[in-house]
């Protein structure tokens, strides 16, 4: 490779490893949100399907 001055093959090497450790670090966080996302949906489809059930089973309780 001719050296023009801006690398130095060191220098690529250590550019190349902190661009895989900043993509690594953005899957990362961006698997982590997907993930409290996903978990978040499921506890609020979680909650209004016991709020429907403990409701229908009020109101057939009151019905019977």
């Amino acid at each position: 490779m001719a050296d023009d001055g801006w690398y130095e093959d060191g220098d690529v090497v250590r550019e190349a490893e902190r661009a895989r450790r900043l993509a690594w670090l953005g899957m990362s966080v961006v698997t982590g949100l997907f993930g409290a996302v996903v978990i978040a949906v499921a506890a609020l489809v979680l909650g209004v399907s016991l709020a429907f059930g403990v409701s229908l089973a009020l109101a057939l309780a009151v019905m019977h």
